[in-house]
């Protein structure tokens, strides 16, 4: 056996060195305050932050748990601090279109002084307005004007009376207008001593009535045009007077908010309507200075002088970073809540409400891409805010086409915000080759490694990564054992001894139940024992699945041979992904050749049980066969290659080289041992190459062996290229050092088939032939022979047809 091949105890595993660290536990380290091998993305995220321009939005790509939103939030959160406070914002009534409510800027911290101002300011104008309409100056001047404008009807009346009487006919004021009555003698008559008197005498009364009838019609006119006057001159009055104690009480809000043009412009607008509408205050119920300011309680005809706040800053230190973790449409972009009132919906400019994008405008928002692309609306919604650097809260109504109702359209918020999209690289892909918007508005990829190189720096950040884990959330502490055993679950999580695992999620899971477990044992400390205690505590909790394989195997239900030789038989080694956790198991791969043309027959691929890249495995062996025989024969063979009791699909090539093995087996008629499994996959040239999940192959075949007896001469052989890859077990590692199991790694066919054959693959000579007595030798006599048999074969049938055809022509 080629012992160059093999590989020493001091390979399997890493050898985890803290000398150059000065601890005893992790009390003694300062936390973490970095950022862990994360360089490129944060990088473009500090890039991003810095672009002022449009577009340069984020998306962050990467595997989860490997502490995106984390590192994200507070590469955001070191942003906000030098950054100033947005503006406040507010909507107030429209006084000229009510249906489109006004939207005003004001300075951070301002908005809720604001409300409260106007609030006092309504108040105590509805008070002053009532005591100004109800004081004697004003009674005074209104009756004055009132009283003037009376004597003038008055007089009117008097001089039409005096015609009226002159040609003997009274005027009587009714319901109706002005009735005339005849006079006769000095009395009034009634229509009955109307009708008795004679007829020379009614037509004279009746002429006379005519004429009086005519001065009453001018007189009503000049007595409505007076009236006309005196409404004139008393809202004149009234106007003055309002305008007086409006003036007073709205120019030191105008004058202070004088560098917010559209409030100082509200401002005016207010004042004007409350003067033009001054009746509102003086006609209803009295206000009292104690009573909550809020639409419900004011008095009728006041709600539109309410200011509704939108978002209110004055508690916000720099700019703000929102996560929304429901990133539907009325959660981002705000809604126009409605009320009902005896059967009727109405809704008013003090219902508009916010949402996660007034929020975080004037600083980020992080959201997660899966969520936003889930609901109707949102993402499209997003974009078109982004692109035109505006907010609109609209009705929803309005995106299905409902217009039988009359809504709000308020004023649109100028947008200033950086949109931090958390995502799968798939995702990414998708909306950058399908969404030709996207690339403009999210110019910028932020992907997330989920490993590190091993270096002094990044370990020493690595353990203050778990000193920092542990003071945050009040663990016990780690000494150098626990630190170590923790470091060394990061290498397995990497699967290579030179880089450190950087899926943060897994690892705190580790080390807070590595504390658990020491604090169920009473111990104030955590070492090594807890830790991978922890391992196989959350092993045990998932692998019931390879538990149950592993009886099977155990009790032959799946036939896997451990001992012995078998020819055209390996077993191959395959990864189980059961989501949350990976197993390996052997598998037992048959081959059996004969005559024919057929090559290589894939008994999954006639079945519909293989994969694509396993087919094509199966190509590359066709290849390679070509290539080492068919230069100087005619490859005449077939051969069928199965993965014995195998009932699903197949895919992937990593078990291409172990294929080869038995193919190569069965044809040379060299048994190959069972004891020792293959994994590698090969390409045309023999060169064996690189798989994953090497370390839960080899523990799950060691497994195996274990279960029936190590005899010292099993093993697994695995490509040379995935030395580096090997973190194995504890139980593995002894194993092969007390010399019962053994790992061997190879980069070619030939080493692979002498170490499971303990023969050589022989020296090819000039005329095509192989050493004599070698594995390519024995392959190409039995290929030399099977052509020869065909040919013969096929000579006979041509010879027996021939005698066939001369016996029927005699």
């Amino acid at each position: 056996m080629n012992k160059n091949c093999e590989l020493p105890v001091s390979a399997l595993k890493k050898i985890i060195a803290l000398e150059a660290f000065d601890f005893n536990t992790t009390k003694d380290i300062s936390p973490l305050s970095s950022v862990i091998g994360q360089k490129r993305a944060v990088s473009s995220i500090t890039f991003a932050l810095e672009m002022k321009e449009s577009g340069y939005n984020i998306f962050v790509t990467g595997s989860y748990g490997t502490g995106r939103t984390t590192i994200v939030t507070d590469l955001l959160n070191q942003a906000a601090k030098i950054r100033s406070a947005p503006s406040d914002w507010v909507f107030v009534y429209n006084f000229s279109n009510p249906d489109e409510p006004n939207a005003l800027r004001l300075p951070s911290g301002e908005a809720l002084k604001f409300k409260k101002r106007m609030n006092r300011h309504i108040l105590t104008l509805t008070s002053d307005l009532e005591k100004t309409f109800e004081s004697k100056t004003y009674l005074e001047s209104k009756n004055e004007l009132v009283d003037r404008f009376q004597q003038a009807k008055q007089m009117i009346y008097s001089e039409v009376e005096k015609e009226a009487a002159a040609v003997n006919i009274r005027i009587k004021s009714t319901n109706a207008g002005f009735a005339t009555i005849p006079v006769v003698d000095g009395k009034q008559i009634s229509s009955k001593e109307f009708l008795d008197l004679p007829p020379e005498q009614q037509e004279e009364i009746n002429k006379n009535a005519g004429v009086v009838q005519k001065s009453l019609q001018h007189m009503i006119r000049k007595l409505n045009l007076i009236d006309r006057e005196m409404d004139e001159k008393i809202d004149a009055l009234n106007e003055e007077a309002a305008r007086f104690v409006v003036n007073n009480h709205f120019e030191d809000m105008i004058e202070k908010y004088s560098h917010c043009s559209d409030v100082t412009r509200y401002l005016k607008a207010a004042a004007d309507d409350i003067v033009d509408n001054v009746d509102e205050f003086t006609g209803n119920g009295e206000v009292k200075e104690s009573q909550e300011v809020h639409p419900s309680s004011l008095p009728y005809g006041l709600n539109k002088y309410q200011v509704n706040i939108l978002i209110d800053n004055s508690k916000q230190k720099g700019a703000p970073v929102v996560y929304e973790t429901n990133p539907a449409y009325h959660n981002l972009f705000g809604r126009i809540e409605k009320k009902s009132y005896q059967g009727y919906v109405y809704t008013d400019y003090t219902m508009i409400k916010g949402g996660s994008l007034v929020s975080a405008n004037g600083g980020y928002l992080v959201l997660d891409a899966d969520q936003l692309l889930k609901h109707s609306f949102a993402y499209e919604a997003l974009k078109r805010a982004l692109r035109s650097k505006k907010l609109r809260i609209e009705d929803m109504n309005t995106f299905y086409g409902y217009s039988s109702t009359v809504s709000l359209r308020p004023d649109p918020v100028p947008l200033d915000i950086k949109v931090v999209l958390i995502g799968h690289r798939e995702v990414y892909r998708m909306l950058h080759n399908y969404d030709e918007e996207f690339r403009k508005i999210f110019k910028v990829r932020a992907d997330f490694d989920t490993e590190v190189k091993e270096t002094k720096s990044s370990l020493r950040q690595y353990i203050q990564f778990i000193a920092r884990v542990v003071k945050e959330e009040e663990l016990l502490p780690f000494n150098r054992s626990g630190v170590s055993a923790v470091l060394e679950y990061g290498y397995r999580l990497s699967e290579d001894q030179k880089k450190l695992s950087i899926r943060f999620g897994e690892l705190v899971k580790i080390i807070r139940e590595a504390s658990f477990w020491a604090g169920k044992k009473h111990k104030k400390i955590v070492s090594s024992k807890e830790v991978a205690f922890a391992v196989e505590s959350k092993i045990y909790r998932h692998n019931l699945v390879e538990d149950k394989v592993h009886e099977s195997i155990m009790e032959k239900m799946v036939n896997i041979q451990v001992r012995g030789s078998e020819t055209g038989q390996v077993n191959g080694l395959a990864v189980y992904s059961l989501g949350d956790y990976s197993f390996g198991r052997p598998s037992r791969i048959t081959v059996n050749t004969f005559i024919g043309s057929r090559g290589i027959i894939n008994i999954e691929r006639e079945a519909k049980l293989s994969g694509k890249i396993h087919d094509k495995g199966m190509l590359v062996l066709s290849g390679y066969f070509s290539e080492k025989f068919g230069r100087t024969i005619p490859l005449s063979f077939s051969a069928t290659i199965t993965f014995e009791q195998n009932y699903g699909t197949i895919d992937g090539d990593s078990a291409s080289s172990t294929e080869l093995y038995a193919l190569l087996s069965s044809l040379s008629g060299i048994p190959i041992k069972q004891g020792i499994a293959v994994t590698g996959s090969v390409n045309q040239k023999g060169q064996v190459q690189a798989i994953g999940g090497v370390n839960e192959k080899i523990e799950g075949f060691f497994k195996v062996c274990s279960a029936r007896r190590l005899t010292g001469e099993q093993g697994v052989m695995i490509p040379k290229a995935n030395e580096k890859n090997l973190l194995l077990s504890d139980e593995v590692v002894e194993a092969v050092k007390a010399g019962k199991f053994h790992i061997w790694s190879v980069d070619n066919v030939e080493d692979g088939i002498e170490i499971l054959t303990g023969i050589k693959c022989g020296l090819k000579h000039k005329d095509g032939s192989y050493t004599s007595e070698s594995i390519f030798d024995k392959v190409r006599q039995q290929l030399v022979q099977f052509a020869e048999s065909a040919h013969q074969f096929r000579k006979s049938l041509g010879s027996s047809a021939k005698k066939a055809d001369d016996d029927k022509e005699d």
